[in-house]
C-alpha cells in the first residue's frame, strides 16, 4: 500500500515590502519603510582575503616545482584541501546571514522582498587590481539565490528591480549625489547610511515612489527612520 504526504502551503504573509541593497562591504542592507538592518560583511571579507593569501602562497610554491612531480601533486592536494575548508566557511557565513535576514523578515510579516538586480555588474569592470579582485569575488548571485530559496519556503515573494542610481538619490528631495564615504548627506539636510539609502530607494522604486520628493506634511512620518541596526556574525576568524 502506498502512502501520500500532504505538504501544507507556506503561510500567506502581509502586504509589507522590504528593499534590499546587496553590497560587497555589507552583504545585506534592508529597509521596510521604517527600520533599516545592516548585516556586516567583515568576517566574510576576511575569509576572502585569507583565501587569496593562501592561494598566492601555494602558487608561489608550485611555481618552483616540476609540473606533475610528486611534490607538485602533494602541494596541489594540500591547496585544494585548504581552499575547500575556506570555501565551506564562506558558504556557512552566507547561509547564516541570509537565514537571519529572512527569519527577521518573516517575523515582521513582510510579504515581499525586493532585491537590487546586479546582473552584468562584472562586465567591463576596470578599477584597480585589488578592487577588480573584490568585485569578481563578490557573492551577490549566491546571496540572491539563498534569499530567494529561503523566502519562498516561508511564503515570501521575491522580486528584482534595476538598482541604478538608488544609492545616489536622496529619498527626501530626489536630488542625485554620489557619496564619497559610507554616509550619505544631501543639501536638503537628509543624512543616512549610504547603503541604507540604497535599500530605501530600492523599496521606493518598487512602490513607484523613486525620485519623488516627500511633501512637507509627510516628512515626519516618511523620512524620520530609526537609526540602522547592525548585525555581525559571531564566528572565529579563519585559521591559517
Amino acid at each position: 500500500m502506498g502512502y501520500s504526504k500532504t505538504i501544507a502551503p507556506p503561510k500567506r504573509r502581509g502586504d509589507g515590502v522590504v528593499g534590499v541593497d546587496i553590497g560587497e562591504i555589507h552583504p545585506i542592507v534592508s529597509h521596510d519603510g521604517q527600520h533599516t538592518e545592516i548585516y556586516n560583511g567583515r568576517y566574510i571579507r576576511s575569509l576572502y582575503r585569507h583565501r587569496n593569501k593562501v592561494l598566492a602562497e601555494f602558487h608561489q610554491m608550485l611555481s618552483r616545482c616540476k609540473r606533475h612531480s610528486k611534490r607538485w601533486w602533494r602541494l596541489t592536494r594540500r591547496k585544494w584541501k585548504r581552499m575547500k575548508k575556506i570555501d565551506a566557511q564562506i558558504k556557512d557565513a552566507l547561509n547564516k546571514h541570509t537565514t537571519n535576514f529572512v527569519k527577521s523578515t518573516a517575523e515582521r510579516n513582510i510579504g515581499t522582498i525586493v532585491l537590487g538586480d546586479l546582473t552584468g555588474i562584472r562586465i567591463n569592470i576596470n578599477y584597480s587590481k585589488r578592487s577588480n579582485q573584490k568585485l569578481h569575488q563578490w557573492a551577490f548571485s549566491k546571496i540572491t539565490s539563498l534569499i530567494t530559496y529561503k523566502a519562498k519556503e516561508l511564503g515570501i515573494k521575491v522580486e528584482q528591480i534595476d538598482e541604478a542610481y538608488t544609492s545616489q538619490t536622496c529619498p527626501k528631495c530626489g536630488n542625485r549625489k554620489k557619496s564619497n564615504n559610507r554616509n550619505y548627506t544631501c543639501k536638503c539636510g537628509f543624512k543616512y547610511h549610504r547603503d541604507g539609502v540604497g535599500a530605501i530607494n530600492i523599496r521606493r522604486k518598487y512602490l513607484g515612489h523613486f525620485g519623488v520628493p516627500v511633501v512637507a506634511d509627510m516628512d515626519n512620518q516618511a523620512m524620520k527612520m530609526t537609526p540602522p541596526l547592525g548585525f555581525r556574525l559571531k564566528v572565529p576568524v579563519a585559521s591559517s
